[in-house]
């Protein structure tokens, strides 16, 4: 799993950042000594859907220990020696590794309104921002703030992020973009992005089916005007991958096809 991927959390055990509003922060870490004095990571999956854990002593980074959680699921991990102050960390990317990723087998339904007025702003490759493996197979769709987002495909919702309000072109918000994750039948994960402040209409576990609204057009994060980012994406065990769609817009518009923009 590449360290900083997109979306994974790295915590300090011990260490509590309280959110502006609620949300679903992927796991949590706290430390069980032995009478020993070695120490176990209790690590909890708090996502319904699988997450893939990496938890290593930061004064011995190359020894890591991975797991893979289920959702909802608590692992003890370890042992660890217990000298020192050292902490433990655990970073966390959302999906059960997939080393074959699965094929699209239909198109994506249009995840704005029929009558939403939009506009297609960066696509496949697009030089402004989908230039990583994350985010390559993306679609921005600008639309008016507000606008409802709708699930393009049948699934789980998996995450909910939706407490962030700043937007804007500085590179540390990069990490800090409001989100929707929704968990497909094949562990695929379809990724709508940059939501607005408090705007998720889906809770955590609750299933979707296409058409239904998710949240709204936002501009938070890394976002220098309101869209849509939506990316499908999969796990591979070392980093997230987005994965190439299809989708046909309103209009007729063939939209995901595999060519760089």
């Amino acid at each position: 799993m590449r360290r900083g991927a997109a979306l994974a959390a790295a915590l300090l055990a011990g260490a509590a950042a309280a959110p502006a509003v609620a949300q679903v922060e992927a796991a949590s870490l706290s430390i069980e000594r032995g009478a020993d004095g070695t120490r176990m990571a209790v690590v909890e999956n708090r996502l319904a859907g699988p997450l893939q854990l990496r938890v290593w002593d930061e004064r011995d980074p190359a020894r890591v220990r991975e797991a893979t959680l289920a959702a909802r699921a608590t692992a003890r991990i370890g042992p660890f020696a217990g000298t020192g102050a050292a902490e433990l960390r655990v970073e966390s990317q959302p999906g059960a590794p997939m080393p074959l990723p699965p094929k699209q087998r239909g198109l994506y339904a249009f995840p704005l309104p029929a009558d939403a007025r939009w506009q297609l702003t960066q696509g496949f490759g697009g030089r402004a921002s989908h230039r990583d493996g994350a985010n390559w197979f993306a679609l921005d769709l600008a639309a008016a703030a507000g606008t409802p987002v709708l699930a393009a495909r049948a699934g789980a919702v998996m995450q909910v992020i939706d407490g962030f309000a700043e937007g804007g072109s500085d590179a540390s918000l990069k990490d800090r973009a409001n989100l929707v994750r929704v968990l497909h039948a094949d562990g695929s994960m379809g990724l709508y992005a940059h939501i607005a402040t408090g705007s998720a209409r889906v809770a955590v576990g609750e299933a979707v089916t296409p058409g239904r609204a998710l949240a709204q057009v936002g501009s938070v994060g890394w976002s220098s005007a309101p869209h849509l980012h939506f990316a499908v994406q999969a796990n591979d065990g070392r980093e997230l991958l987005s994965l190439p769609f299809r989708m046909s817009a309103p209009d007729g518009t063939a939209l995901g096809r595999e060519r760089a923009n």
